[in-house]
């Protein structure tokens, strides 16, 4: 897994900044945030805080030197890395490694967004009646799968879905900055960030449910069943969709090991 553009992305201090929010309080249990997290949002704030002044006094004082190549990331891997040492320091280790995972996983991980996009696709699948206009291309799941069905609905639900994320939308504030008219935006860039997020985070616990319940066998025979699927549903794209999957890498009832670059060094 490579990560060309991993500091060049301006997600890292919004994204920082998710679990201090007060009016994304309802939502951030849902997201796979660490607990311990969530319940000291006011060091998380001043961490970001802390980011945000160190990154505005830099752009101040190394003014068009960051138009050099490879500057700007550079400062942004300082400001990010430091950030996290805070985080580790006052809230805990596993606590910041967990964080930085998450957040890498759900914004920058191009292969990840796209796994639980294709999964969540699959998995739909297997609630759609077999005569309706979709239902023909279904594919009939392993009976294991089926079994798990009515556990892992309200997970992967699109009517749930989309209700929660109007009431996302309903709460959050407007962009705080003047826009645009071709960068309008009803919303700030944070709901869309937690929007994206909350989407992927369902899946990964639908997924992580079903590994829980299977033995690698039946494990492997879910992966068949759904790139099998995505291929049925797509006569010109499917087999390229359905690699995007990534096998069993993402169905798995804890992911460890997904080689992310540390953020401690």
């Amino acid at each position: 897994m490579e990560f060309e553009s991993l500091w060049d992305d301006s997600t890292w201090l919004p994204a920082l900044s998710l679990p201090t929010l007060e009016w994304a309080t309802p939502f951030l249990p849902l997201l796979g945030l660490p607990d311990l997290l969530l319940k000291q949002p006011k060091v998380l704030k001043g961490i970001h805080a802390q980011a945000i002044n160190e990154l505005q006094s830099q752009r101040q004082e190394l003014g068009w030197a960051l138009a050099k190549k490879g500057a700007m990331e550079k400062l942004t891997k300082e400001i990010v890395t430091q950030a996290f040492q805070n985080i580790a320091a006052q809230i805990g280790q596993e606590v910041a490694v967990n964080f930085k995972a998450w957040i890498i996983f759900h914004f920058i991980c191009n292969e990840a967004q796209s796994a639980m996009f294709q999964w969540d696709v699959a998995l739909n699948y297997t609630y759609l009646p077999e005569n309706s206009r979709r239902g023909k291309r279904k594919i009939s799941p392993p009976i294991e799968l089926i079994q798990l069905l009515p556990e892992i609905w309200d997970l992967v639900d699109f009517e749930r879905r989309k209700e929660l994320d109007n009431h996302l939308m309903l709460v959050a504030p407007s962009p705080p900055n003047e826009q645009s008219p071709y960068e309008y935006m009803e919303k700030c860039y944070e709901a869309t960030m937690i929007s994206s997020a909350l989407n992927q985070a369902l899946t990964l616990k639908a997924l992580q449910t079903i590994a829980s319940r299977l033995d690698d066998t039946q494990r492997q025979e879910v992966v068949k069943w759904a790139q099998t699927q995505i291929q049925a549903m797509d006569n010109k794209n499917g087999y390229i969709r359905s690699q995007k999957l990534c096998a069993d890498k993402y169905l798995q009832s804890n992911l460890i090991n997904l080689n992310f670059p540390s953020v401690f060094n």
